[in-house]
């Protein structure tokens, strides 16, 4: 369940409806401006906002490349026993090819430990490594957590 306080700052509302646009019901930008406009808080004095002429120009409102899924998606945390199922004479080259999986191997730190969710795209970048070894292992995270991709 999506709260009014779980929008977060600035993020930009969309007030097109269902009426407008048939992803409105699953759209966390529609989900916010429902959420705002119907909170008994008082209300800002300026919110940032999806333009209604963009929205009203699109030839198909399915295409819109500000909607945002209001499904969770499925983030690892931790990966403390990741290389466990390797040989230890290939651990160190895989461990090397997982690090490069992240923007920085600060990151690979971080996930590691659990400080740090590990996004389904790093995942996926996970899974690629370890099939290119070709040694059958898949990927051994120590939990998951769903989040809403704001």
């Amino acid at each position: 369940m999506i709260l009014k306080q779980d929008i977060p700052h600035g993020y930009a509302y969309c007030f097109a409806g269902k009426d407008c646009c048939p992803k409105a019901n699953s759209c966390l930008r529609a989900i916010a401006a429902k959420l705002l406009t119907e909170s008994e808080e008082p209300q800002p004095q300026t919110v940032n906002t999806v333009n209604a002429i963009y929205v009203e120009q699109l030839s198909d409102l399915s295409a819109c490349s500000l909607y945002r899924s209001s499904e969770p998606l499925r983030y690892a945390k931790e990966m403390t026993h990741l290389f466990d199922d390797f040989p230890l004479k290939e651990a160190p080259s895989i461990r090397l090819r997982v690090v490069n999986c992240f923007s920085c191997e600060r990151y690979f730190y971080h996930c590691r430990k659990g400080d740090r969710l590990i996004s389904p795209e790093e995942q996926r970048k996970i899974a690629n490594v370890f099939r290119a070894s070709g040694l059958g292992i898949a990927p051994k995270f120590d939990g998951f957590e769903y989040v809403i991709a704001w």
